[in-house]
């Protein structure tokens, strides 16, 4: 789409990808606009956060009730497979009972073992006894049970009704999400959810208008089981997508999240067990192996590898952390915001930094605190006695609030929890500090609002600045807030204060976060010195948001051409994701293999589609491209920038007619979208076809006055169809908004 002209010369990245928004709009940054060109729309980082907020974190206290290992022990509807799960011994726990009866006992009351089952009558009837209904977005779900079936019956405004049996759950408590099939051997997890102890359905999007063809309407495929739920739901998963078939032929070896899931490969220990050899043990982790495989799960991350991760192996080669330096995830200080389940809260805290695990306060099989919370006997074990080089506290001393108050209970003020699914209390793990000032001035939440909600804002702030405000006033937590919330905003002067907090940053996650963010200052060429420093960062979170920015300047191409092949499978696929969507070609090697399984693997999502045929245009695999671009507006449709992007690709293939004709059925469909008709008129110019070009970039700026680019190639129209005055009035307006 080069007709006329565009003026930006850094376009902005998409922001990273989330099953309730794969394409997500592009948002102005600092040194850029965003452009026309498909290489600095595609910077893929698919995240896909345990189906999407369906991790069953819990409460660590929380009791459930033993789930039977074997589905058939319970169940009167089997889970239906697509083809029979992977046989595999030691991925029953019942085998490893006979020698481990407390540990399997401890686990079958676990989270762990009801994070999937089959629907059964005997834990599920109840929940649609009497038949349940649920409105939302113009429809009713029907919620049934028809002697040993559920089903869900959706009837539209318009009358027609389609029902859906329901064959699988995820959770046990406090919510469990129904699991639809639909062709492909799909399963869907409903947006309606059972709250077990309100004994109620609740619409999770209620209000949001989700229709059929949005990513997160419950039909589309953010909300599909096989690609976003099973790998952290099941055991010894395999997502097996069949592109051409555009089906799952899914398998795995069991339900829940067993044994093997966190012991590895069990066959040849439970063998020699029984006495096939000398007895050989699973893999023991140390520290830093066993963070790491409860991470796997346990964090908002794309996946890097198909299916390829088992403990032991080092996180950062099969997953991409997500941090604060993406929109949304967290708030400014680093408290949790948007589903982002542990991981990363916990890599910005102080307490990883000294080397506390999960293991230090959480039995691994049961998931209860080895300790209790409510007299904060857990959190005294190590702050009582200065174990790790903990602070010594006096609670009573340091939180103002009286013995056995809810006020003077550490994790109330220190993990506050967040609601999620409107009925999934979860606690945030990266124990920071309350500051009301910073509610009162950049709008971030506080615990002590949490519990004084009796109290004005002002009361709050100057009860906090009068017992703890030298301490606030100094926190590096403070500078932090203010610095992310400017550089969120792109404020020029945020620049030099991420810098600041980056030269003697000792938290690896927040020093990715810094250098995440700095590469929306670029070219600056402070941005840009650090960071190329960054490059040589010695954790793998900073190398991989050091070689995403160093992609978007001339002079960082040496350096991310030379982390192409770094040690960490992240740092790597970092560089060349954005060189490949780019147009420059990757040096022969292992990194094609890796960028090549990658694609594969993520050929159910639209981003992933689109890079590909990036790949397919360049080798003049014109049919692919467009198979390629129409899957991928098919998954998104409900996004305008499905389109726009779409047909940006299929243009720079050679393909215009099919561009036009994307374009016009996203314009079709968002009328009042201004980026569509702007990409019609640079289509119509290159065709000559000047008149129908200014008609579109019309409306274009009719629909947005603020898009400078439709302004400035406007005036390039008018100017060449002799329309002087118009052409002068519309750069006039294109100087207005960017001089």
């Amino acid at each position: 789409m080069d007709g006329l002209q565009c003026h930006a010369k850094h376009p902005g990245h998409l922001a990273h990808a989330y099953s309730r928004q794969p394409l997500a709009r592009p948002v102005k940054s600092p040194a850029s606009v965003v452009g026309l060109r498909l290489w600095a729309l595609l910077w893929v980082a698919i995240l896909l956060g345990g189906c999407d907020g369906r991790g069953q974190d819990g409460d660590p206290d929380t009791h459930v009730a033993p789930v039977p290992s074997t589905p058939s022990a319970a169940t009167d509807v089997s889970f239906p497979l697509v083809s029979k799960p992977r046989p595999s011994t030691a991925a029953d726990p019942e085998t490893c009972r006979a020698c481990h009866v407390a540990q399997v006992d401890d686990w079958s009351v676990s989270h762990h073992a009801g994070a999937n089952r089959p629907v059964s009558v005997a834990l599920d009837a109840h929940a649609f006894t009497p038949s349940r209904d649920v409105h939302e977005s113009g429809v009713t779900y029907h919620l049934t049970r028809q002697e040993d079936r559920f089903l869900v019956r959706v009837e539209a405004e318009d009358g027609t009704v389609e029902d859906y049996p329901l064959v699988g759950v995820i959770g046990h408590t406090p919510v469990r999400q129904y699991l639809a099939q639909l062709p492909g051997n799909r399963f869907q997890a409903l947006s309606a959810l059972y709250a077990v102890e309100q004994d109620r359905w609740i619409d999770v999007f209620a209000g949001e208008n989700r229709q059929p063809g949005d990513w997160g309407h419950w039909t589309g495929q953010g909300m599909n089981w096989n690609a976003n739920c099973a790998w952290c739901h099941v055991t010894d998963y395999l997502k097996n997508f069949d592109f051409s078939g555009n089906r799952y032929d899914s398998s795995w070896a069991r339900q829940g999240v067993t044994c093997a899931s966190c012991h590895g490969e069990l066959e040849n220990h439970v063998a020699s067990a029984r006495g096939q050899g000398p007895l050989t043990r699973p893999t023991r982790l140390a520290a830093k192996g066993m963070m790491e495989t409860c991470a796997a799960c346990h964090s908002r991350r794309d996946q890097l590898t198909a299916d390829g991760f088992t403990p032991g192996e080092r996180y950062h080669d099969h997953f991409n952390l997500s941090l604060p330096d993406q929109p949304g995830r967290y708030y400014p200080d680093g408290q949790i915001r948007d589903e982002v389940f542990v991981q990363g809260s916990f890599a910005m805290s102080r307490m990883h930094g000294a080397g506390v695990t999960c293991l230090h306060c959480h039995n691994p099989h049961n998931l209860k605190t080895l300790l209790p919370v409510d007299d904060n006997s857990l959190c005294q074990s190590c702050h009582a006695t200065g174990t790790l080089g903990a602070p010594v506290i006096k609670p009573v001393d340091h939180s103002f609030h009286s013995e056995g108050s809810s006020g003077n209970r550490c994790v109330n003020c220190h993990m506050p929890k967040t609601t999620y699914m409107q009925a999934d209390p979860r606690a945030d793990h990266g124990f920071l500090l309350p500051d009301p000032l910073m509610t009162a001035t950049l709008g971030i939440p506080n615990a002590c609002s949490r519990c004084h909600r009796d109290k004005p804002l002002d009361w709050i702030v100057a009860q906090a600045e009068q017992r703890h405000g030298a301490r606030l006033a100094e926190s590096r937590q403070r500078q932090r807030a203010r610095a992310l919330h400017g550089a969120q905003r792109g404020d020029a002067d945020a620049l030099a204060a991420l810098l600041g907090l980056l030269d003697d940053e000792m938290i690896p996650a927040w020093r990715a976060t810094y250098v995440g963010l700095l590469a929306n200052y670029l070219p600056d060429p402070r941005a840009a010195a650090a960071v190329q420093r960054a490059a040589q960062d010695l954790d793998p979170l900073v190398r991989a948001r050091a070689a995403q920015g160093l992609t978007r300047l001339d002079s960082g191409l040496a350096t991310a051409l030379d982390l192409l092949a770094d040690e960490s499978r992240a740092v790597r696929l970092a560089a060349a994701l954005p060189l490949v969507a780019g147009g420059q070609p990757l040096p022969p090697g292992a990194i094609g293999g890796e960028v090549a399984e990658y694609l594969k693997f993520h050929q159910d999502r639209p981003q992933a589609l689109l890079l590909q045929a990036t790949l397919d245009a360049r080798a003049g695999r014109r049919g692919d491209v467009l198979t390629r671009v129409r899957r991928a507006v098919a998954l998104d449709s409900g996004n305008p920038e499905s389109y726009h992007q779409g047909a940006v690709l299929l243009s720079g293939a050679g393909l215009n007619t099919e561009a036009q004709r994307i374009l016009l059925e996203g314009q079709s469909r968002f009328p009042d979208n201004a980026q569509l008709p702007y990409a019609l008129g640079l289509l119509a110019a290159e065709r000559g076809e000047m008149d129908a070009a200014i008609r579109h970039l019309e409306r274009a700026v009719d629909r947005d006055p603020s898009l400078v680019r439709a302004w400035y190639n406007l005036a390039l129209a008018y100017d060449r169809t002799g329309r002087r005055g118009e052409a002068e009035a519309a750069m006039g307006k294109a100087r207005a908004g960017s001089p």
